[in-house]
């Protein structure tokens, strides 16, 4: 009696206990998995439309700032056309933009681009004909606005009367193929897989000439 009591406590599991607790063991990694998943596409989504609203608000309280504070004459009222080279001047500051097109460091194609809004300081700045070439590959003057991966999908600055002008921008980040007309004024997220690698922020507001 005691010789079986001894062997029946020194016996392993079944093959059917361990199915069992691989099955719970893998549940539970799988449950595991999604839940991490989940958490890192939500942080990088949250960073990723963080990154393009503090771009797109950046650009607005420039233009903004440059139209309040700056001085000189407004023109330019900015374009639609996508792939184009457009500028705004605002006094003496000079926007050079090119709408619809992403911004790389290296390697264009497509509808990229080595330049996508870049802002200096030129005297007799006039616009729309004293732009820089934006669809150059080469060197040009000034600060980019914009980081890689990032498109500028809108800039209109309009004169609503008198001294009072309306500022619009939008600023999209993401590949062509997670955006919905990529190129437009209204470039939008496709609802997909990889949308935590995309955001749009659409900006507008009104500001008055301080300084003329």
């Amino acid at each position: 009696m005691r010789s079986r009591l001894h062997v029946a406590a020194q016996r392993g599991f079944t093959i059917v206990e361990l199915l069992i607790a691989t099955a719970v063991f893998s549940t539970v990694l799988i449950v595991v998995t999604t839940g991490i998943l989940q958490f890192s596409s939500v942080y990088y989504k949250g960073v990723t439309e963080t990154n393009v609203q503090n771009t797109a608000r950046a650009i607005m309280d420039t233009i903004a700032q440059s139209i309040q504070f700056g001085g000189g004459a407004v023109s330019g009222t900015g374009a639609s056309t996508p792939g184009g080279s457009f500028d705004v001047c605002v006094g003496t500051v000079q926007y050079s933009y090119r709408l619809g097109y992403q911004l790389v460091d290296s390697g264009a194609t497509g509808n990229q681009t080595y330049h996508s809004l870049l802002v200096q300081t030129v005297a007799g700045c006039s616009a729309p004909t004293g732009g820089q070439d934006m669809t150059s590959s080469g060197a040009l003057s000034g600060r980019e606005l914009l980081v890689p991966h990032m498109r500028l999908s809108n800039l209109v600055v309009t004169n609503v009367t008198g001294d009072l002008y309306k500022i619009q921008v939008r600023v999209v980040f993401g590949d062509d193929d997670l955006l919905d007309n990529p190129t437009a004024a209204d470039a939008s997220c496709k609802g997909n897989a990889g949308r935590q690698f995309c955001a749009v922020s659409d900006l507008s507001t009104v500001v008055i000439k301080r300084v003329k």
